[in-house]
């Protein structure tokens, strides 16, 4: 019973705001138009004040403000000769840097072998047979990742990608 009472009371102040924003809307377009001005002109009395302009001189700036050096009005031209010596500079000598070139190994893909707890890659070396676990050397060759049908090797700072054969 709270409820609708508050509800028809909340129903009347709506009604009532949205009433009262119609009525001065609508009253705008079809109420009385005439104004009313209240214009009293005092001409008695009217003075205005002449304000004078305030004039300065700019002073000529010696410093610069950026800087923070003094300069001078004419600045006096240095003089220019054109008798240098060239002077040869000593040639410079490369020195080559050396390459290493260290060949890769036989390498030879057979699969990987998976059980409970590792992962073993079937590799063959220099016809050696290895069984390597991921990131596990083997004379400076890894192996990184191993994928379904080919591993990525990794020698002398030098990646491959070894296909399954």
């Amino acid at each position: 019973m709270a409820k609708k009472k508050i509800n028809i009371i909340l129903i009347i102040v709506v009604l009532g705001l949205w009433g009262t924003v119609g009525f001065k809307t609508i009253n705008r377009y079809f109420g009385d138009s005439s104004i009313i001005a209240n214009t009293e002109t005092h001409s008695k009395n009217v003075s205005l004040k002449k304000i004078d302009k305030d004039t300065f001189e700019l002073e000529k700036i010696n410093r610069d403000p950026f800087l923070n050096k003094e300069y001078r009005d004419n600045p006096v031209p240095k003089p220019v000769t054109y008798h240098h010596p060239i002077k040869k500079a000593p040639p410079v000598i490369k020195i080559p840097k050396p390459v290493v070139n260290i060949n890769w190994p036989a390498l030879k893909y057979y699969g990987y072998l998976k059980s409970k707890d590792q992962e073993l890659v079937l590799l063959k070396i220099d016809s050696k047979l290895h069984k390597l676990k991921l990131n596990d050397p083997v004379n400076g060759l890894v192996v990184r990742k191993k994928y379904k049908d080919s591993i990525e090797v990794f020698f002398n700072s030098e990646a491959r990608i070894i296909h399954l054969k």
